[in-house]
């Protein structure tokens, strides 16, 4: 790779001694990225080892009285970390996780969880066999793969979720 030493002047009231190299252009060679086959992760069976009530920004909640809509309680289920990419600081964790909306209140108040038979949560449970959440974990659920188109850039990205 071809490299030169440029002189930069940063501020333009004093004279710069500020030096970096800059790489040639037409040195850069290709290289192959890092990257996760996640499509090779659809229809395994894994445990669900995490489930977390929490809240997530939503447009379809009432709102509040500055007109913002209030968070969407939801419960968040987790397969454990099924690969990685990476490493140290930079290491990206894969695993399959789904969001489940929870009841609240016209306040955005919790006060359970939807048993209507086409709540998604519902279909979630009576497929894995649970009753309640509380019996989420430790219960086997099937991962589905699905691609997304990106709205940055329009790149299609896989994610992992899970089928019911």
């Amino acid at each position: 790779m071809t490299i030169s030493e440029v002189t930069v002047n940063l501020d333009e009231d004093k004279p710069s001694q500020d030096k970096f190299v800059k790489p040639d252009l037409s040195s850069l060679k290709p290289v192959n990225s890092e990257q996760v086959d996640l499509k090779k992760f659809h229809n395994s069976q894994v445990e669900i080892v995490k489930a977390d009530i929490l809240q997530v920004p939503s447009t379809f909640t009432t709102k509040d009285l500055n007109g913002k809509n209030l968070p969407q309680w939801v419960l968040k289920i987790s397969s454990p970390v099924l690969t990685t990419l990476g490493e140290g600081e930079d290491k990206i964790e894969f695993r399959a996780s789904e969001l489940f909306n929870l009841s609240q209140d016209k306040k955005g108040n919790l006060i359970g969880y939807p048993t209507n038979k086409d709540s998604n949560l519902v279909k979630f449970m009576k497929d894995i066999g649970a009753r309640t959440p509380e019996e989420i974990l430790g219960k086997k659920a099937t991962i589905k793969h699905y691609e997304k188109e990106s709205s940055q850039d329009g790149q299609k990205r896989g994610y992992l979720k899970f089928k019911y």
